[in-house]
This record gives structure tokens, C-alpha cells and sequence, in this order.
């Protein structure tokens, strides 16, 4: 009992954090879904993965953290903070997912036509 007591202060910190990265989850999903062009099978696949790995997250948070002690507190800031992320920072995150992703694919397309004009020189 003295340790959950003790370790409330990190329990709450690892389920700011959690809620957060969970949000970040969702985020990641719906841009794979944007960039399938909105396919509806896709996008209830994503979900159901995402939710699942939310929760899978959420538990083995409760269970290394909170030594497997299920607390509504617990519930509260993990989907308080998995809300905050999605309407605030949500935004911000998708905006930039795109610009890694569209700086990735110019990365590719440069070494692609680099790769080519060599292969034209050897020839």
C-alpha cells in the first residue's frame, strides 16, 4: 500500500505522457487513412488497431507503474489527456507527419534520380 501511495506523482506523469503518445496513435491512423484516400474498410481497421493498442498501453502502464491497481483517477487523466492531445495538438502533429512524410518522398525522388544518371553514365 505505501508504494502505490508513494508513486502517485509518476503514476499520473506516465499517464499524462501515455494519453498523450496514445493521441499521437491516432493521429499517425488517420493520415495512413488520408493517404489511402479516405478507404472506409481501412479506416475501420486502423481504429480497431488503434484502439486496441491504446488500451494495451493504457494496462501495461497500470500494471508496471501502478503495480496492477485499477483506479478511476486513472481512467480520468489517460482519456482527459488522450482528448487534450486530440483536440489541440492534434492539428499540429498531423501538420507534421505530413511535412516528414513529404520530405521523406523528395529524399527517395532525389536519390532515385541520382541513382538513374549514373547508371546512364556507366552505360
Amino acid at each position: 500500500m505505501l508504494g502505490e501511495t508513494l508513486s502517485q506523482p509518476l503514476i499520473l506523469l506516465m499517464l499524462i505522457l501515455f494519453g498523450f503518445a496514445s493521441g499521437i496513435i491516432f493521429d499517425i491512423s488517420n493520415f495512413i487513412w488520408k493517404m489511402a484516400k479516405n478507404n472506409k474498410i481501412l479506416k475501420h481497421f486502423l481504429d480497431f488497431f488503434a484502439v486496441i493498442f491504446v488500451f494495451v498501453i493504457f494496462f501495461l502502464c497500470i500494471y508496471r507503474f501502478n503495480f496492477g491497481e485499477l483506479r478511476f483517477y486513472e481512467f480520468l487523466v489517460f482519456f482527459l489527456f488522450l482528448a487534450i492531445e486530440r483536440f489541440s495538438v492534434g492539428k499540429l502533429v498531423e501538420k507534421l507527419i505530413g511535412l516528414c512524410y513529404n520530405a521523406f518522398i523528395k529524399f527517395v525522388n532525389v536519390v532515385n534520380k541520382r541513382g538513374k544518371r549514373n547508371d546512364k553514365k556507366s552505360s
